[in-house]
């Protein structure tokens, strides 16, 4: 005999009320991995004992971390996160809110469902470090996108042909070699296309027709996409725009019709850039570009690298304003 959820016998108002507090009740998440620290006796026991197995993908001696609330550390490259190798174990198969309420019965399916299809509905802001962090999104909480209104990148990009001897420091004040990354599993994910395949959910299909007058092809209820990417380097402003698989060409090649602002900052060791992407509606893609002198790595001044997490955050404002200093250039690149 089935016997019948009381949950149901609730007005459908109430809940979808609960639906946003337990879905919602934390307006900021942060996501990357983080180092596990301790003696090597430890770190092997957190993450092959009892039956575990690492998280393939990520740097060897890290965990994925999705944390409720906003983490710097989880984005930084020169201050990363790092658990003790004896903290509690949370499990690697977490199940988030999101799927465990799709998986009560057909009838929260939909409900939740239709109502976070809603743009007013969605509360919450991501914060992602890269590439680490978004190979954790996509492959262990892809649905966290539903329930987005702005989601925030920040990492650095290496190039496939990047030469050590050659490389920026990275929260030192002097250069130094880096040394190739290992992964669990041996396995070192796509980056060009897992950020591809966010952008196209977040920003529609650049192959795909000018939407209507009005509206949009983004996903609805995005108010903000911006990336903060480092490329380490005295060199690295020809990666920038000349490597097929750097976050910004990757960008500017996904998004047709939409407000892009760019500022490039450009220092002595390194490259910042920052993307701020939001929705057009008149069928039209504007490119606003600034430059900028990236001061970092000697004395009194930042480490190198550090740029890549905004002092602001997690606070942030739709639109996009430039910094201050002097005007770029415009491009406006109508539908056909």
């Amino acid at each position: 005999m089935t016997t019948k959820c009381p949950f149901l016998d609730l007005p459908v108002e109430l809940r979808l009320q609960i639906y946003e507090h337990l879905l919602l009740g934390n307006s900021t998440i942060t996501i990357g991995t983080a180092l596990v620290k301790g003696s090597y006796r430890d770190v092997v026991h957190r993450l092959y004992g009892g039956g575990r197995t690492p998280y393939e993908g990520i740097p060897e001696q890290h965990e994925p971390v999705i944390e409720a609330g906003y983490s710097a550390s989880l984005l930084s490259t020169t201050n990363p996160a790092a658990i003790p190798a004896d903290a509690p174990i949370l499990g690697q198969e977490r199940i988030y809110a999101l799927s465990a309420l799709r998986l009560v019965n057909r009838q929260t399916y939909n409900e939740l469902l239709g109502h976070f299809r809603a743009p007013d509905s969605k509360q919450t802001s991501l914060f992602i470090q890269y590439p680490d962090g978004l190979h954790v999104l996509q492959t262990k909480a892809p649905q966290l996108l539903r329930q987005a209104r702005s989601v925030h990148l920040a990492g650095k990009y290496t190039p496939r042909a990047f030469v050590p001897a050659r490389a920026a420091c990275m929260g030192l004040k002097e250069p130094r070699p880096e040394l190739p990354v290992k992964y669990h599993g041996s396995v070192k994910p796509d980056e060009a296309a897992q950020l591809s395949d966010l952008i196209k959910t977040l920003c529609g299909d650049a192959a795909a027709s000018p939407p209507p007058e009005g509206q949009t092809n983004f996903v609805s209820g995005l108010q903000k996409l911006e990336m903060r990417i480092y490329y380490p380097g005295d060199d690295s402003y020809s990666t920038v725009w000349g490597d097929d698989s750097s976050p910004v060409v990757i960008a500017l090649r996904h998004v047709a019709y939409a407000e892009i602002g760019i500022e490039v900052w450009r220092g002595r060791y390194g490259t910042g850039v920052y993307l701020n992407i939001q929705q057009s509606l008149d069928a039209k893609r504007t490119v606003s570009t600034v430059w900028r002198k990236l001061e970092e790595g000697r004395r009194g001044e930042p480490a190198c690298g550090s740029w890549v997490v905004d002092p602001e955050w997690p606070r942030w404002k739709v639109g996009y304003e430039a910094s201050e200093g002097p005007a770029g250039q415009v491009i406006i690149t109508q539908s056909a």
